[in-house]
């Protein structure tokens, strides 16, 4: 068991108005919450993890293969392993990440 205490973790920016803490993680699952400020974005990327993002405050625009799909409160989206895909935060905006395997290099 990993305990991931919320009060207390300081998150860590990962790119300019872009930050995450990893909130629960082991086995082959790991928990992040991200936050973006608004019009803050998450560079083109991908890797070998499946991801699922569900929407907790804002709206996001995200790209996943080349499709743009615009996400708010409530939504969720999944993304498979090794596809490209970014992010856009259209308004301040508030995510959790789960991805499988977890993610050794945010730990």
């Amino acid at each position: 068991m990993n305990f991931c205490p919320g009060a207390g973790t300081t998150p860590v920016e990962v790119s300019p108005g872009v930050k995450r803490a990893v909130r629960a993680y082991g086995g082959g699952l790991m928990l992040v919450e991200v936050w973006f400020e608004g019009g803050a974005k998450a560079a083109v990327h991908s890797h070998p993890h499946e991801q699922a993002t569900y929407v907790l405050e804002g709206r996001v625009k995200l790209t996943v293969d080349g499709e743009d799909v615009v996400l708010g409160r409530g939504d969720s989206l999944y993304i498979p392993a090794d596809v490209p895909h970014s992010a856009e935060a259209l308004e301040p905006t508030r995510l959790l990440d789960v991805f499988s395997p977890q993610r050794e290099d945010f730990l």
